[in-house]
């Protein structure tokens, strides 16, 4: 095994959701940058794993996520062919939310060049074994096949969403003692629906439940949606893993193995069971399962249920945040909760995303310090690309006013991302 020494500004642990937008916003600004990313490619959740659909850049009366995620989104929508959506010409009866699919190839190949654009070293295949500090600097060992590489670094941002590097360090984390569920993402097609009726399907859904056919869990909205809705959606997101703990790799196979099962099973049902599904094919299925929560960061400041739901107006915000909560469990299912008044929107303040009694070091994304209500709204996957692109403007302005991060004013923070086009809070 060979070793590389590197030295850079900033280290972003995970190339996710957050981490990419962090990743690009730090180069961007002139500072050297690199990621560590266990997987293949830039984008997490949103690539790899499968949940292709970012939400939510807008609500139903304006924007609430631009910047660099909005940029990425666009470019790859021109690649497509497409046109760029107009919220404005949104009915948003059923729900604010505004889901905006991405075709995976395309993104990932986009958010990886305009990365590579910016200056930013991408290392794949790695994942981070040791972080200890060394006067004002860093030290990072990774191991990728045949290289151990250790980076000497100034700031680092954790985006790998079960708070690694904050877990390394010995800094205070919290996980619940009753975790959302997973969800392992696949997609069935080939469906005929004209042959659909809702309440026979719905009828031998119960049936199968009844019976032990398929098991609690295998469609994860029966508490809210007729079954008839799983079909139509091909199943995609649509399947719960109850204990997916994936911040280790035994936790990360488990989850794997039983989202596998639970695949297979709907799949086996839809096929020999639903009038319509005889032709039904398995079309994809991402190549790992996902956790919805695993360890948050305990920061200089916990989001409570309440600055969620009163959007409080934190003096040090950085970003917005969506105005409904989304909360999944083992008992109910799922759960979702609008604020009240379609104008609030809440905040992420800065001290949320900076692990209690640390220099140096700021989170992003699922690593946010938030109770489990608020978290549940926060983890939105536009969300986490905002405070990405916040935390990449603060690792990069410290290293450039060589002070720590936490010491930056959240406003001098906010007027560099609106700089890069993010929305003004």
């Amino acid at each position: 095994m060979k070793t590389i020494n590197e030295t850079v500004d900033v280290v972003v642990a995970g190339g996710g959701t957050a981490g990419h937008i962090a990743a690009i916003q730090a180069a961007r600004l002139g500072v050297k940058t690199s990621v560590i990313e266990a997987g293949t490619m830039l984008g997490g959740t949103m690539t790899a794993g499968g949940v292709n659909m970012p939400n939510h850049f807008f609500s139903k009366t304006a924007p609430v996520v631009q910047g660099i995620p909005w940029e990425l989104y666009t470019k790859s929508k021109v690649v497509e062919g497409l046109p760029i959506p107009d919220y404005r010409k949104r009915r948003p009866v059923e729900s604010p939310g505004y889901y905006s699919y991405i075709n995976v190839p395309v993104y990932a190949s986009i958010a990886e060049q305009e990365a590579l654009d910016a200056g930013v070293n991408l290392h794949y295949h790695e994942f981070i074994s040791e972080v200890k500090a060394d006067g004002n600097w860093w030290e990072i060992t990774s191991h990728g096949r045949g290289i151990r590489r250790v980076t000497r670094v100034k700031e680092i941002i954790d985006c790998s969403g079960d708070s690694d590097v904050v877990r390394m360090l010995g800094l205070k984390t919290l996980k619940s003692k009753v975790s959302q569920p997973g969800t392992l993402e696949y997609k069935l097609e080939g469906i005929e629906h004209e042959q659909i009726w809702k309440e026979e399907v719905q009828t031998i859904y119960e049936e199968a439940m009844r019976d032990g056919v398929l098991q609690k869990g295998d469609w994860a909205y029966a508490n809210m949606e007729p079954f008839q809705y799983y079909l139509q959606h091909g199943g995609h997101n649509a399947t719960h893993i109850y204990d997916a703990d994936t911040s280790d790799a035994d936790g990360q196979t488990r989850a794997n193995i039983e989202g596998r099962k639970r695949m297979m099973r709907m799949f086996k049902f839809v096929r020999e069971s639903i009038p319509g599904g005889e032709r039904a094919t398995l079309k994809m299925m991402a190549p790992f399962a996902l956790a919805r929560e695993t360890y948050h960061t305990v920061g200089e400041y916990l989001i409570t249920k309440e600055d969620f739901f009163k959007a409080t107006d934190f003096e040090d915000k950085v970003c917005n945040a969506f105005n409904y909560v989304d909360l999944h469990s083992q008992d109910m299912g799922c759960e979702v909760e609008f604020i009240e008044g379609e104008e609030l929107l809440p905040k992420v303040p800065f001290r949320a995303l900076i692990p209690k009694d640390s220099n140096r070091i700021t989170v992003a994304g699922r690593n946010i310090s938030a109770n489990r209500i608020a978290f549940a709204g926060i983890r939105a996957q536009c969300i986490c690309m905002a405070m990405g692109q916040a935390m990449g403007a603060a690792a990069a302005m410290a290293v450039q006013r060589g002070v720590f991060s936490r010491e930056l004013n959240s406003k001098d923070i906010v007027a560099v991302t609106v700089e890069h086009c993010a929305v003004r809070i």
